[in-house]
């Protein structure tokens, strides 16, 4: 029986669309594979996936730090079906129209296991992670890491560079993926949004005190209409220029 947990609460739809490469979810599905930053699902399967269906999508809105919401830990999915596709795409649409490379539903106020990804450089190869678990981790690389929940805010972390994920696909179906580079790290931090962690967690508190006077300051700037930076939210760098670079 189609459920409606997710759907039901949705206002009515923007008009916003955005494709969809579903095949290529059915067909990670099938398979263990394996991507990186250098790699995209289309290139990995050695074929081009057509757009077979366009599908109407909501843009959420991204909880901000230090909002409580986004400290619970996110519930199992227990049935993949047209609701929790419907967010997975809502989700999508979301990281997109955001410039991120990655989303929880923790940071939508969806307390559901669910990720989407897409760390290629033509932004059309979309990932969706299902329950994911972290099977391995291997290697250390501090990378600079930024968050859709921290707009403008980045920062050094520590994280494994390789490692190998277990999840369910949009079509329910369960596959094991190995990760390195950009998507290792993307898929790290967005499960740690799943647990109720942000990437701030790892700074020191001075930098936490910091970074919450910063969001505060600049909320109070937005609600007023004087800050600049109103529409670039998530793509601004940790210094009051605007930068290009993706958060997650």
């Amino acid at each position: 029986m189609q459920t409606d947990w997710y759907t039901s609460a949705l206002p009515p739809k923007t008009g916003t669309h955005r494709p969809v490469l579903l095949k290529a979810f059915d067909d990670v599905a099938k398979q263990g594979i394996k991507l990186s930053s250098g790699g995209t699902l289309a290139t990995f399967l050695s074929q081009k996936h057509d757009i077979a269906l366009i599908t109407p999508m909501t843009k959420l809105v991204i909880l901000e730090y230090p909002d409580p919401r986004l400290r619970n830990k996110a519930q199992p999915v227990a049935t993949v079906d047209d609701a929790v596709r419907q967010l997975a795409d809502d989700l999508l649409e979301t990281m997109y129209g955001a410039n991120g490379v990655g989303l929880a539903a923790t940071q939508v106020d969806v307390h559901k296991r669910m990720i989407v990804l897409d760390v290629s450089q033509s932004r059309d190869q979309p990932l969706v992670l299902i329950n994911p678990e972290i099977l391995n981790l291997e290697g250390k690389a501090v990378n600079e890491e930024g968050c859709l929940s921290l707009p403008g805010i980045y920062d050094k972390l520590s994280r494994a560079t390789n490692i190998r994920v277990r999840a369910l696909g949009r079509d329910g179906k369960p596959f094991e993926l190995d990760a390195d580079g950009l998507l290792a790290v993307c898929i790290q931090h967005e499960i740690d949004h799943l647990e109720g962690k942000v990437f701030v967690d790892y700074l020191s508190e001075l930098k936490r005190q910091l970074i919450r006077r910063r969001l505060e300051k600049e909320r109070k700037q937005r609600s007023t209409g004087s800050d600049f930076r109103a529409n670039t939210r998530g793509v601004a760098s940790g210094s009051s220029a605007v930068s290009s670079k993706p958060a997650l």
